[in-house]
């Protein structure tokens, strides 16, 4: 569990660990020197930390977040944002780590497809030219505030947490997966697909974001007066949203 050091320790203690890939932050950042920690237990251990930045890369910074918190790992994996839409990824690393891999054979259908590439090197350009990860930080604290504000006009007790560019919010209720799926049923009448998180990119420009809002509040109201009268069975069209993936023991 993200932030749980004494339970990681635990893990690398009664285990013969080689690799712990992680991200460097989802919903909740860091605590305690939570990401300092994780590297040295690491680097005491000889073991090989990974970072997936495919959701967090350049959202906060021209690269990595791990950036941000000057925590260098062994590896970390791009993507999503770095082809602007285009299907690449990406893995760098130290060299003694990445050097592991002339060992092995990797095999590709799309062996020769420079269109990702291309993408990516034009993205790349593009984002270090405008600077896209401050304006899309922008972007994101102005939803989060709005969400916030929104919430409390109706009476509705959420909790919003993310990224600035990557925000989320819960409804603190027993119901909100059905409130989730709601947003998305009824938003999607209206023209938009929404959850209740929003990836934020440069052209979320006010207008968007004022007609997102314009719509969401009578959704919002909708729910109020259903949490008022135990009512959410008939807000849904169909079978609510699932809610991830489960955890196997």
């Amino acid at each position: 569990h993200y932030n749980n050091f004494n339970e990681l320790k635990e893990l690398v203690k009664n285990n013969d660990i080689g690799t712990i890939k992680m991200e460097v932050e989802r919903n909740n950042g860091p605590q305690n020197d939570f990401l300092k920690k994780v590297r040295k237990l690491a680097s005491d251990n000889n073991i090989v930390l990974v970072f997936d930045e495919c959701t967090s890369g350049f959202r906060e910074t021209f690269g990595g977040l791990h950036k941000k918190y000057e925590i260098e790992p062994d590896i970390a994996i791009f993507g999503k944002a770095l082809g602007n839409g285009y299907a690449i990824t990406a893995t760098v690393g130290r060299k003694e780590i990445m050097e592991a891999a002339q060992g092995t054979f990797i095999s590709s259908t799309f062996w020769t497809e420079r269109i990702g590439s291309a993408a990516g090197l034009k993205t790349l350009e593009v984002m270090e030219e405008i600077q896209s990860w401050k304006e899309v930080s922008k972007i994101g604290k102005k939803i989060k505030d709005k969400w916030k504000i929104l919430a409390k006009s109706h009476g509705i007790e959420i909790d919003v947490s993310g990224l600035k560019s990557l925000p989320i919010f819960v409804f603190k209720n027993q119901n909100h997966q059905i409130y989730k799926t709601f947003i998305t049923q009824e938003m999607l009448k209206k023209g938009f697909l929404a959850t209740n998180s929003v990836y934020v990119c440069i052209d979320h420009n006010d207008q968007i974001i004022d007609n997102y809002f314009n719509e969401l509040d009578s959704i919002f109201k909708r729910i109020k007066e259903c949490q008022e009268s135990n009512g959410e069975t008939h807000l849904l069209d169909g079978p609510i949203s699932h809610s991830g993936f489960a955890r196997l023991n």
